[in-house]
């Protein structure tokens, strides 16, 4: 399908869980830029983005969302 997953995280901001805390609070377009302009690997571009930001409960939240982004892309 070719979604990308700072567009679904974005998506997600109103959401009252991990996820949307994860869609509020980071720093998104961060990430886009580090990915435009090159072909990168997504899931680890934004893994990494996510452990740098130093707070533990978006790692969880950043699985959970991506299990479910994975999901949405089949679709």
């Amino acid at each position: 399908m070719g979604l990308l997953f700072g567009d679904w995280l974005t998506d997600q901001r109103g959401r009252q869980d991990g996820i949307g805390d994860l869609a509020r609070n980071f720093a998104l377009e961060d990430v886009t830029k580090k990915l435009s302009g090159r072909k990168s690997d997504e899931h680890k571009s934004w893994a990494d983005a996510v452990i740098k930001s130093d707070i533990p409960g978006h790692i969880y939240a950043f699985n959970d969302a991506w299990q479910e982004f994975l999901q949405a892309d089949r679709s």
